[in-house]
């Protein structure tokens, strides 16, 4: 594991400065949490953004953390 941090609240916009970041330590996957992915927590309306930030990058995602 290289980093655990939050997508920065609505719209996500911390994603893509996260991403360039951590691309600088040849990271493949990110896993996307819970409350982003299960049903069982309020919806986010920006998901489908926040994945194709993250696959635009080159990125492999994991819908899911430790549930």
């Amino acid at each position: 594991m290289i980093a655990f941090f939050t997508c920065g609240g609505c719209s996500g916009r911390r994603v893509f400065r996260l991403v360039r970041s951590l691309k600088k330590h040849d990271i493949d996957v990110i896993h996307l949490s819970s409350c982003m992915i299960m049903k069982n927590y309020p919806e986010c309306p920006h998901i489908d953004s926040i994945k194709k930030t993250i696959t635009d990058a080159g990125i492999e995602i994991v819908e899911g953390t430790h549930h």
